[in-house]
């Protein structure tokens, strides 16, 4: 999936804990790969990226034809 720009309005506490955050522990971060790494984070620990598991077919879907 190719990357797509969203726009996020923060107010001034939480851009402020931010930048704390990036001058303290990450200065090689801008404030938008940082927000970019967190909801990455986040999304992987909700499973994203794992589609539902395929399961093949279903024994009466059997035949000559699919066998291999």
């Amino acid at each position: 999936m190719s990357p797509a720009a969203v726009t996020v309005a923060f107010g001034k506490e939480e851009l402020a804990a931010l930048d704390r955050y990036i001058e303290q522990r990450a200065p090689a971060y801008s404030r938008a790969e940082l927000i970019a790494q967190i909801v990455a984070e986040w999304a992987k620990a909700q499973g994203a990226g794992h589609g539902a598991a395929d399961e093949g077919l279903r024994p009466d879907e059997l035949n000559a034809s699919n066998d291999s």
